[in-house]
């Protein structure tokens, strides 16, 4: 993920949509790119903007940032996720400018290329099921949920895990309100379900609190699944 500082500088100027997307608690979604990609970026429906964001690392005069807006699951399409396959998972995804919130990607690889799916709540990995078992929670809690991503071997557990899920592909997923079920297959028709839900006994407490969260407060469960493209971030 990228750093940058958690200010920002330009002219005064009314502040568009994409400046305030409001997708659940996702406020912007953005790339730095080489100026002469600049077109290509256009027809995905991104604009440059200068006054966002100031990066620790100056962009050079060839770089410019850039912003669009994503799909939600929902507007995307399941059927349209149907056969993609993931080659690729992140569980530090997106950014607020001094750290991350912790939102799990899936890049996943279909007629349409490459996008992420990213599941866009706080430490969005305690709310994850992978075959029943949470990704991942406080280290206070691992002997009581097992996650996958062991918090004391919090790397190596992870690409067991991520090498697991490489090369596995989507074959349904169900959408509720409240909740989202994914099914997964292999070549070998092995099978795996990652599940989610607005609130559930199966996730694990808070590290800082010790009491148990909803996944979201708002809205439905489409709205925290965003699909973007590669190569770009989000910002909370």
């Amino acid at each position: 993920m990228m750093n940058y500082n958690s200010y920002k500088v330009g002219i005064n100027v009314k502040k568009p949509d994409y400046l305030n997307l409001n997708m659940g608690i996702v406020k912007e979604n953005f790339i730095i790119i080489k100026r002469k990609n600049k077109e290509i970026w256009k027809d995905r429906g991104f604009y440059a903007k200068r006054s966002y964001p100031i990066f620790r690392n100056k962009l050079k005069s060839s770089e410019t940032i850039m912003l669009g807006k994503p799909l939600n699951i929902s507007q995307f399409g399941l059927i349209n996720l149907k056969k993609s396959k993931i080659i690729d998972i992140s569980i530090n995804f997106g950014t607020y400018g001094m750290g991350g919130p912790g939102f799990v990607g899936f890049k996943i690889e279909g007629y349409f290329g490459c996008r992420w799916l990213v599941y866009c709540i706080w430490s969005a990995g305690e709310h994850l099921l992978l075959n029943d078992r949470v990704f991942s929670c406080n280290i206070a809690f691992a002997r009581k949920y097992d996650p996958w991503i062991d918090p004391i071997s919090p790397e190596e557990s992870f690409e067991e895990m991520r090498n697991d899920l490489i090369g596995m592909s989507i074959y349904y997923i169900e959408l509720g309100e409240k909740n989202i079920y994914i099914t997964l297959i292999d070549e070998n028709y092995n099978v795996c379900s990652i599940k989610s839900y607005k609130e559930s006994d199966d996730f694990p407490e808070q590290g800082g609190t010790g009491k148990k969260r909803k996944s979201f407060e708002n809205g439905k469960m489409e709205d925290y699944w965003l699909v973007i493209y590669d190569g770009t971030d989000l910002m909370v």
